[in-house]
């Protein structure tokens, strides 16, 4: 009888795992809200080659990456890829960055989790933004 709880617990462990990989894979939560706002306002876009990461327990499972960027209104979806591994993540602006001494010279702060799904393991690779204002 134990036996048979431990399988059914390592074979849910699996699934689970499975669809949080699923998610990252398919550009994350914010995907569907972003194709909506392309098609209102203009398109903008700019590199980042300078940001930095926030610790976030969001987009690990769900799939939901967050970035603080100052000229972005809050709450809005951008597109971002990496130019290294040419994946796409779909981030919500949460706000800008505060005006610390931690942020000067960078344009942004990501998730970590929002970093982990782009396959990137440093802040060396310019990321490309992409948004509907």
């Amino acid at each position: 009888m134990i036996r048979y709880l431990l399988v059914c617990f390592f074979v849910f462990g699996s699934v689970e795992i499975t669809v949080g990989q699923d998610v990252s894979n398919d550009g994350g939560y914010f995907k569907s809200t972003f194709k909506q706002q392309v098609s209102e306002g203009k398109s903008q876009s700019m590199e980042c080659p300078n940001y930095g990461v926030f610790k976030s327990n969001a987009g690990w499972k769900d799939g939901k990456y967050y970035l603080l960027v100052n000229d972005i209104l809050p709450g809005t979806i951008v597109k971002v890829q990496s130019t290294l591994t040419d994946k796409i993540v779909y981030a919500k602006v949460l706000g800008a960055l505060a005006a610390a001494k931690e942020n000067e010279g960078l344009l942004m702060r990501l998730s970590n989790a929002t970093l982990n799904a782009l396959g990137l393991k440093d802040l060396s690779t310019t990321l490309n933004l992409t948004w509907n204002k």
